[in-house]
């Protein structure tokens, strides 16, 4: 049997060869900057690494490991961060020519807590400008590019740290979700990402989009490596006042299994590929003892106005001060969207407010019967780099548009969603679906998540070889 490339490890298992010398974290970054060497002109996921600082920091790590002590339970990992956290080593620019400058010599408290359990900050990854868009086309380092095809776009507006993990180029990634940003490129680039309860991962040190459906998420290949990101950033911030300190007990499944309700009706739509592998899914969770039911959740088109509304009118707030002084720095496409919310009245965001109450209570209730809600995380694989439009059983909708189409739902309400991949499409593109579980309820949607993927091996499959030799010109830099 063919030996396991060390790229192709996630976090679980690289902690124990970690941990038990097997392996060492210079050789893991070694590989892994081979990695990225290979493939960052034709995927384009990062727009900085730092080759010295991390070897530095590896060869310090196994110093350590020689002397039996390890920092934590991502000692010499590697892991990538999205170009939105601060972070003490590297610009942080949000991939926008309006912050362009030296790092900002502290880091988020996401990013700090990865280091504190001895996680190896290897670089910054593209991303849609200011996280204000849902494909990565737009960046000032040039879009990233989907290693299954890279004429598809990654998703956003994490996309880099999806491509980053697709690529095999770390085993993990963070990445900020504001309507889908962690999961929509998790879906494209078939890996996984986890949008935490709103609360639970300290928003400090990361550049918002909109501070009241903002959220930092992890990203990794499995659930698994998930549920170990998870644990080493979640917790109370005195920082960011919002933070919860406590964890609350994991809610018990209402019966012997998982009851999974299947969000359908109005607004949910999809095409027949992901529907298919929707069903193929259901059949999974069912044989791993999950039971089934079928729901519909009212005011899903009004709910995705508000959720717009609240975005358009928070970034705008957020950004009134850079607008003013540097406008023309900004792309046409998020300059548009900013001014766009600087033109809604302040009666209208508060209606929006309320419809999230009410909706919110919506979903509640429908949870209140199950203990997970079950729906596609994207209603078609990756789009073309340039299609802006998409005809989705017979209705035109926007690209952006789609992809966001059932993803703010867990912004909307603040509730927890991952999403694993389940499927492929007939061109062999990633497919997957989104569980989305009661508040606090994280290790609950991961049981359920990491019981499939004991089950399948959609979450392993690796994007073909020959995509990566369509290179295209080498954007970002290298320090």
């Amino acid at each position: 049997m063919a030996e396991t490339p060390l790229n192709d490890f996630g976090i679980a298992d690289l902690a124990v060869l970690i941990r038990r010398r097997k392996v060492a974290s210079v050789e893991l970054v070694e590989a892994c900057l081979a990695e990225i060497g290979r493939t960052r002109r034709a995927i384009n996921a990062f727009v900085a690494i730092d080759e010295k600082a991390s070897l530095a920091q590896a060869r310090a790590l196994d110093g350590m490991a020689g002397n039996g002590e390890i920092a934590g339970p991502l000692h010499g990992v590697p892991v990538a961060v999205k170009d939105n956290f601060r972070t003490r080593d590297f610009p942080t620019t949000a991939c926008s020519k309006v912050l362009e400058g030296e790092p900002a010599g502290m880091d988020a408290t996401a990013v700090a807590r990865l280091r504190e359990a001895g996680a190896i900050v290897i670089g910054k990854t593209n991303m849609h400008e200011w996280a204000y868009g849902a494909t990565n086309e737009v960046s000032s380092f040039g879009p990233a590019r989907n290693p299954w095809n890279p004429d598809r776009i990654t998703g956003g507006s994490s996309g880099g740290s999806g491509a980053a993990l697709a690529s095999r180029t770390v085993p993990a990634a963070l990445g900020s979700d504001t309507g889908g940003s962690v999961r929509i490129p998790a879906a494209a680039c078939g890996v996984c990402g986890l949008k935490p309860t709103w609360g639970r991962l300290s928003r400090f040190g990361v550049l918002p989009l909109s501070w009241s459906l903002d959220v930092p998420g992890p990203m990794a290949r499995s659930a698994r490596d998930l549920k170990i990101l998870f644990d080493v950033l979640a917790g109370e911030d005195p920082k960011d006042p919002a933070t919860f300190g406590r964890r609350p007990p994991r809610p018990p499944f209402r019966g012997a299994g998982p009851r999974l309700a299947v969000l359908g009706g109005e607004g949910i739509l999809c095409d027949a590929d992901v529907e298919s592998a929707l069903e193929d899914a259901l059949c999974h969770l069912v044989d791993s003892g999950s039971s089934v039911g079928r729901v519909e959740v009212p005011g899903i088109a009004t709910g995705f106005a508000a959720w717009k509304v609240i975005m358009l009118a928070e970034a705008a707030a957020w950004h009134a001060g850079f607008l003013e002084r540097h406008a023309d720095r900004y792309s046409d496409n998020v300059r548009l969207q900013l001014e766009a919310g600087r033109c809604i009245a302040a009666v209208d965001y508060l209606k929006a407010q309320q419809y999230r109450a009410r909706f919110t209570a919506e979903v509640q209730a429908v949870l209140d019967r199950f203990d997970a809600i079950v729906m596609p995380t994207l209603p078609v694989a990756a789009p073309r780099i340039g299609e802006e439009h998409l005809t989705i059983r017979g209705r035109r909708i926007s690209s952006q548009d789609a992809m966001t189409s059932m993803c703010w739902i867990a912004n909307m309400t603040g509730l927890p969603a991952v999403s694993i991949p389940t499927g492929a499409s007939r061109e062999g593109l990633p497919v997957a679906l989104t569980l989305m579980g009661p508040a606090f309820a994280e290790e609950l949607i991961l049981d359920i998540a990491e019981t499939f993927q004991a089950a399948t091996d959609w979450h392993n499959r690796k994007p073909p070889e020959q995509a990566w030799n369509l290179l295209q010109p080498e954007n970002g830099w290298t320090r």
